[in-house]
């Protein structure tokens, strides 16, 4: 099921060489969203496409079509994928985590759809946990950054109670769909302490070929945006996240313009190393007490707070699929002017939450996170995600989605 968008009210007239058809996948998810909006915005025809009827990116004005297909385990979504790309004259693809495991076995097929694709071993390496750290603790150069840990395969391999109580908890363990011994579940634990830790891996080690365990690295979370291209990065720009839902540590649901040269240095060290072409953020831990940070892993897919990069001016799904039609241009630096994003709701809200629901928290935190919370709607320079210029529609719609869905777990 598909429907064609003809009004283009709010859009930039298509630029020469940009009236091409493109999939943009998984539609229903935030950092999606943004490159459906960067594209068409920018003249690209943009086929929002996911297997979620109700995906959010469906109702963005920045898209030309949208359409619902098969879900990825479903055995009639490669046949249905290659119909859809014949038949549409697809000329690009913006892909997912997802989506790159799904066409696993015609991925040669579609490859020169995909901007700056790397390789089937590149690409497994670069979207496991496990595999990414595994390989920078063997380069042995770039390893003076990354949090304690260690990879897990066998029972020789168990940290013992004396190696963990040279580390801060709480610890954690991971483990990739790749991984699995009979399964696709990806997992991410959080152990309080040593002992926890244990159980939890004595549980795991069972189920998968490999297992991540990874000490706590203090501070704030930062990302690292990058776009390699051809081997040279192109375009580049970093956050600070203030937030996370939940506030324990999670997604980050407000953030802020950074920079930070050894971070981003490294960042791009790292990149390099892994042999990553394309799109990435890289994830950190930074310490502003002391200056440390910790490289934690490498989302190479568009990122959540894609939003705020747009609306600083780094517009990086444009330029990679610009490069990737032949008309590469490059946007390095930090961006003009310091702003403040979020991911109003649910992701704020759901920050809000985690604070009053926290015992530990003082009564007067959490009176306070929510002065906050609502004086942040009058911040002169705060940006929300989905509060997007020309397609604001999505975030009114956000919210009476996240009131239908309260209504409704009430009721039940």
């Amino acid at each position: 099921m598909g429907r064609v968008v003809s009004d283009l009210a709010g859009k930039a007239a298509p630029l020469l060489g940009r009236d091409r058809a493109v999939l943009v996948v998984d539609c229903q998810a935030l950092g999606m969203i943004a490159v459906v909006r960067s594209l068409g915005r920018a003249g690209y025809r943009v086929h929002a496409v996911s297997s979620d009827r109700n995906a959010l990116g469906f109702r963005s004005s920045f898209r030309s079509v949208d359409v619902c297909h098969p879900p990825y385990a479903d055995a009639s979504f490669l046949p249905w994928l290659q119909d859809y790309v014949q038949r549409n004259r697809i000329e690009a693809i913006i892909p997912s985590e997802a989506f790159l495991h799904a066409i696993r076995s015609e991925f040669e097929k579609y490859r020169s759809l995909i901007p700056d694709a790397a390789s089937v071993s590149i690409w497994e390496v670069c979207l496991s946990k496990v595999a990414t750290q595994r390989l920078l603790l063997e380069s042995g150069a770039h390893n003076q950054h990354l949090p304690p840990g260690g990879i897990i395969t066998s029972a020789v391999d168990n940290p013992d109670l004396i190696e963990l109580g040279r580390h801060n908890g709480p610890f954690y363990l991971k483990a990739d769909s790749g991984h699995g011994i009979g399964h696709t579940q990806a997992t991410v634990i959080r152990c309080e302490d040593a002992s926890s830790l244990i159980r939890q891996i004595e549980l795991l080690r069972p189920r998968y070929h490999a297992l991540l365990w990874q000490s706590f690295a203090p501070g704030m979370k930062v990302g690292v945006s990058l776009w390699r291209h051809h081997g040279a990065v192109m375009a580049e720009s970093m956050v600070l996240g203030l937030h996370m839902h939940p506030h324990g540590g999670g997604m980050m649901s407000l953030r802020k313009t950074f920079w930070h040269e050894a971070i981003l240095a490294d960042a791009k060290q790292k990149m390099e190393s892994l042999g990553w072409q394309g799109v990435a953020m890289m994830e950190y831990k930074w310490n502003p007490a002391t200056d440390e940070f910790w490289f934690i892993e490498i989302n190479a897919r568009y990122w959540g707070y894609l939003h705020l990069d747009l609306f600083a001016g780094k517009d990086f799904p444009r330029l990679q699929l610009d490069a990737h039609f032949g008309q590469a241009a490059s946007d390095m630096g930090p961006p003009r002017s310091e702003l403040y994003c979020r991911d109003t709701v649910p992701g704020e809200v759901l920050y809000l939450v985690s604070v009053l629901k926290d015992a530990k928290v003082s009564w007067r935190s959490k009176v306070w996170t929510v002065v906050v919370f609502g004086a942040l709607f009058f911040h002169p320079t705060m940006k929300a995600d989905l509060l997007f210029p020309a397609d604001r529609s999505l975030y009114w719609r956000a919210w009476l989605r996240f009131f239908s869905d309260l209504v409704v777990t009430r009721w039940r």
